[in-house]
């Protein structure tokens, strides 16, 4: 139960780095991998590792060529390997999840995606100004890596003029969806 709820957390905490910067880190996709060998040596994924590796692994090879050709981030990529081992034999759960949710995000951002867009601005410059004060964040540092890392980011981000055509939509939420479901089943499936 506790493995599970980490997964969930560094789930949430991918979620809103993604948000705010649109950048997946690859410390939390390692925590993420830890946490799954971890819970599958304990026996508490209760899973086949095989199938599970396998469908991870070519749908790894199957995005990365997407994200070859610019159809998808590298973040989202990186993501969705440990994500799908975590779902092990619940793919068709996964694929539930990931899908209603970013049905849910692609109307959200449709509907307000002028305000969404104002929000994480000013979200971003309040995190800059807090970063420059030196003021502690304490749990803050934990979730937003990215705000030591993308400076430029951050300065284009406040140059950038709202355009709905150009608007970015952060995917690995509605992949935190996917996990947070077959997360949710799992948990049900115990009791």
């Amino acid at each position: 139960m506790l493995v599970w709820m980490l997964f969930g957390i560094i789930l949430l905490i991918i979620s809103i780095g993604d948000f705010l910067f649109f950048r997946i880190e690859n410390e939390y996709v390692v925590a993420l991998m830890v946490l799954y060998v971890i819970s599958y040596i304990c026996g508490v994924s209760g899973g086949n590792f095989g199938n599970g590796l396998l469908t991870a692994v070519v749908t790894f090879i199957v995005t990365l060529i997407m994200n070859h050709c610019g159809l998808i981030g590298g973040g989202d990529v990186k993501m969705l390997f440990p994500v799908i081992l975590l779902s092990e034999n619940n793919l068709s759960e996964f694929l539930v999840g990931i899908s209603v949710g970013g049905l849910i995000l692609s109307i959200i951002y449709l509907a307000f995606s002028r305000q969404i867009f104002f929000v994480r601005r000013k979200a971003v410059s309040y995190l800059c100004l807090l970063k420059r004060k030196k003021k502690k964040f304490n749990l803050l540092n934990i979730i937003l890596l990215s705000l030591n890392r993308i400076d430029k980011r951050i300065v284009a981000l406040k140059r950038c003029t709202f355009s709905v055509t150009r608007q970015e939509i952060p995917y690995g939420i509605a992949i935190s969806c996917g996990g947070f479901y077959v997360i949710f089943e799992k948990l049900v499936a115990r009791l």
